[in-house]
C-alpha cells in the first residue's frame, strides 16, 4: 500500500495560511502594545517608588537628628537634676546636722540650770571639805 501524497497546497489554503498569519501579527502586534504601555506604567511606578524611598531616607534621616538632640536634651536635664539633687542631699545632711546641734543646745540649756542647782550642793560640800 502506497501513502497517497498530500497535495499541493491551492492558493486558496495559502491565502487563508497568510490571513491567519496576518490576524496573529496583529495580535502580536497588540499584545507588545499592551506589553510596552504596561512597561511604561512600572517605570513610572518604579521613579514614583524611588522619589518616595528618598523622602522616606531624608524623613529617617530628619528622626536620627531629632532623637540624637532629644537624647542630648534629656541627658542634659538628667544631669541637672542629678546636680540638683546631690546639692539638696547636701544641704539636706547640713541641715540635720544644724539641726541636732540646735536641739543639743536647747536641751543645755534646759538641762543645765537645774543640773547645776542639784549639784550645788555637792558642790559646796566638795569645795569646803577642800
Amino acid at each position: 500500500m502506497q501513502a497517497n501524497p498530500s497535495p499541493e497546497p491551492t492558493l486558496a489554503d495559502i491565502l487563508a495560511e497568510l490571513r491567519d498569519f496576518k490576524a496573529n501579527m496583529t495580535d502580536f502586534k497588540a499584545d507588545m502594545t499592551d506589553f510596552k504601555a504596561d512597561m511604561t506604567d512600572l517605570k513610572a511606578d518604579m521613579t514614583d517608588l524611588k522619589a518616595d524611598m528618598t523622602d522616606f531616607k531624608a524623613n529617617m534621616t530628619d528622626f536620627k537628628a531629632n532623637m540624637t538632640d532629644f537624647k542630648t536634651e534629656v541627658e542634659q536635664k538628667l544631669d541637672k537634676l542629678e546636680y540638683k539633687f546631690d546639692t539638696y542631699e547636701k544641704a539636706s545632711d547640713k541641715l540635720v546636722r544644724l539641726a541636732t546641734t540646735i536641739i543639743i543646745a536647747a536641751a543645755t540649756v534646759a538641762v543645765l540650770p537645774s543640773a547645776l542647782q542639784a549639784i550645788e550642793p555637792l558642790l559646796t560640800q566638795l569645795i569646803a571639805a577642800g
